[in-house]
């Protein structure tokens, strides 16, 4: 009976202190969270754009720590327990082997600072703004709203894109005039109405330009390249082609729509047969 009661408590204490680590580990893990976003934002140093990510890690890492502490607390002759891993070690090892991939990319694309919380990217083909950096996933909001999970290897393999690496990104618009227009005169047109945009980009290695594209079935196509800040990308394109289509309009410039000329040749009537009958 004594023998009992004294496993118990034995027990008892080991559990009361395993539950005390696992809070200090929490504890622990929270204060250094803290300490290291202070820090960060105070020097450029570290990035804080894996917020998430972080704390991800610090909780991993202080719980692992603590992991091993309650192991070597509730345990303290652990030779019986590593001897029987055998076989089952294996086991195991093949099962964790995807999720260890993905954990390991997942560091891997933080070091490397492949891809940022809050970025638009397209991902092997997975387009949108970066939610969240977890350690063995990357999960994407698309512009429809639909929320991807992808697994941290795939990201690492993947062709990324990332839409803006700079404050700044080229717009092309593609402009079709009639063939009958003067293309010097629509050339300075383009010209006149993409300098006169007034959220139009400009210095010494961002100039906007008209290229001549090709010879269309129905038009001769211009494709106007300029370069706008990030906040003005979407509306540049509607806002630049209503100035151009005024423009046109003023200098009676035609923007065609596609059409087809038939030409009919007169047959004979004779053994023309239609629905079965002779005309």
């Amino acid at each position: 009976m004594n023998e009992v009661l004294s496993t118990i408590i034995e027990w008892a204490i080991r559990i009361g202190i395993s539950v005390v680590i696992v809070l200090l580990a929490k504890w622990l893990a929270g204060l250094f969270y803290k300490t290291f976003i202070k820090f960060a934002e105070k020097t450029t140093v570290v990035s804080t754009q894996y917020r998430k990510t972080m704390r991800t890690l610090f909780n991993l890492a202080f719980y692992a720590l603590a992991a091993f502490i309650i192991i070597s607390v509730l345990f303290k002759n652990l030779a019986p327990m590593l001897a029987g891993l055998g076989v089952s070690g294996i086991i195991v090892g093949l099962a964790v082997k995807e999720p260890l991939d993905n954990f390991i990319c997942g560091i891997l694309i933080m070091i490397n600072k492949l891809v940022y919380e809050g970025e638009a990217v397209d991902i092997g083909g997975t387009s949108g703004g970066i939610q969240e950096i977890k350690l063995n996933h990357v999960l994407i909001k698309t512009s429809d709203g639909k929320l991807v999970t992808i697994p941290s290897r795939n990201v690492w393999a993947a062709t990324i894109i990332h839409f803006w690496p700079e404050n700044i990104r080229r717009n092309d618009l593609t402009v079709g005039v009639s063939y009958s227009s003067d293309l010097n005169k629509v050339m300075k047109i383009l010209e006149d109405s993409v300098n006169s945009y007034e959220k139009l980009y400009v210095d010494d290695n961002h100039k906007p330009m008209i290229q001549f594209t090709g010879y269309g079935a129905s038009s001769i196509d211009f494709v106007v390249r300029f370069w706008v800040e990030r906040p003005d990308f979407i509306a540049s394109s509607t806002e630049l082609a209503k100035i151009i289509k005024s423009k046109f309009d003023e200098n009676g410039i035609e923007i065609p729509f596609s059409q087809l000329d038939l030409h009919i040749v007169d047959s004979p009537k004779e053994g023309i047969r239609l629905a079965g009958k002779e005309s």
